[in-house]
């Protein structure tokens, strides 16, 4: 075990769950303020994703030539300059501009300890690690809705919530200053020739694995981003009872990742992944259709999915772990990007809670690829 590696991944996810949680709370009150409608308020989640999606790719090729917590760093740096610039936006155009620097930097945050932590943790231990490891953004997540309902009910005024948040990746760049994370951090010994043997051989099974996360990650996130506007505009809450709410929703995501932190399953993983869709879509429509509380209790069936898709992907390419992590934050930026435009325009066209129907279609392709990639891949393999 190498806790150094550990804890900076810890608290880098902590700060990359608390940054990205804020944002959907405070949704409808930046629409407000800015007096922008949902599909094009829904660009500051597409145009961070997108940037999301081009910094997974930038930080495959960096990840060749410096060592991890160098780009970690300036990842810090970044979310820093782009969490108090939108808090002092002054039009929604410079908004979204930050909102680019917000998703390439965040995705830099989300990205690197994906990697640490399997490379910390013992075979054993690792995927109890990694939920413990997506336990913290779960905190974080938890925390957010809390702070923006804080702040909202002392000040009334979005932006503060941006810019206290924005202490949390300063504070991260100078605990990774510390001397206990200097051994532990070296550049890259592949050559130019393993790299390109590694693609040949991995990349369509490390693609395949990476769309049957992003759309299960999609599913997670329209739920997380669009539940305070669907209880404001569905059920008329007003922002600290729907902020509650999306409380509820990280509460549920929060003990269900303790929970696969504590406890290690005997089942296999495929099988783990499909029982969190399954009961996913069934929490969904319970909450679409019966009651909004069963809505945040799909956080909790579908908390598990994230980590243990981690711990699959980590099996599977032990030796070109950088390459298929890098792949699978790239397609979740890119369908979150999807996702969300697609959301917005729903939104605007026949109303936020049709829109959500739309996540029995992410959930159900993700189920498909779980339950596909041994007949594709895990098949030919043993053929052979």
């Amino acid at each position: 075990m190498i806790w150094p590696l550990i804890l900076i991944s810890y608290a880098s996810l902590f700060v990359f769950g608390i940054s990205d949680n804020i944002r959907g709370p405070l949704f409808p009150e930046i629409l407000k303020d800015f007096n922008v409608s949902d599909s094009m308020g829904s660009l500051m989640f597409a145009l961070s994703s997108i940037s999301g999606f081009f910094a997974s790719h930038l930080t495959r090729h960096l990840l060749r030539r410096y060592d991890r917590k160098s780009i970690l760093q300036v990842g810090c740096l970044g979310l820093t300059f782009a969490l108090l610039g939108m808090a002092l936006a002054p039009s929604f155009q410079i908004f979204l501009a930050l909102s680019v620097i917000f998703g390439m930097c965040s995705g830099i945050l989300g990205l690197i300890p994906n990697v640490l932590v399997p490379l910390g943790a013992s075979t054993e231990k690792k995927q109890q690690l990694l939920s413990g490891l997506h336990a913290m953004y779960g905190i974080a997540s938890l925390l957010a809705p809390m702070l923006v309902a804080a702040v909202g009910f002392f000040t009334k005024n979005w932006r503060i919530t941006f810019a206290l948040t924005s202490m949390t990746p300063l504070i991260l760049y100078f605990y990774s200053l510390h001397k206990s994370h200097h051994p532990h951090h070296e550049k890259p010994k592949l050559t130019a020739e393993e790299h390109k043997a590694n693609r040949q051989k991995n990349f369509r099974p490390q693609i395949f694995l990476a769309f049957m996360v992003s759309f299960a990650v999609a599913a997670e996130v329209m739920m997380s981003s669009r539940l305070a506007l669907y209880m404001r505009r569905v059920w008329n809450y007003d922002l600290e009872m729907s902020s509650l709410y999306v409380t509820y929703f990280f509460v549920a995501l929060l003990l269900g990742r303790l929970l696969f932190t504590g406890v290690k399953f005997n089942r296999s993983i495929p099988f783990q992944l499909s029982a969190c869709l399954l009961i996913t879509a069934m929490c969904i429509s319970l909450g679409l259709f019966v009651h909004p509380l069963f809505l945040t209790v799909a956080g909790m069936s579908i908390a598990p999915f994230y980590p243990l898709a981690i711990a699959m992907i980590s099996s599977e390419f032990p030796h070109d772990l950088d390459t298929a992590v890098s792949y699978m934050m790239a397609t979740d930026s890119m369908m979150l990007a999807i996702m969300h435009v697609t959301v917005g325009k729903l939104s605007d066209e026949y109303g936020i809670h049709h829109a959500m129907y739309s996540e029995a279609f992410f959930l159900t392709v993700s189920f498909v690829l779980v339950n596909t990639y041994h007949f594709f891949f895990k098949r030919n393999a043993q053929n052979h």
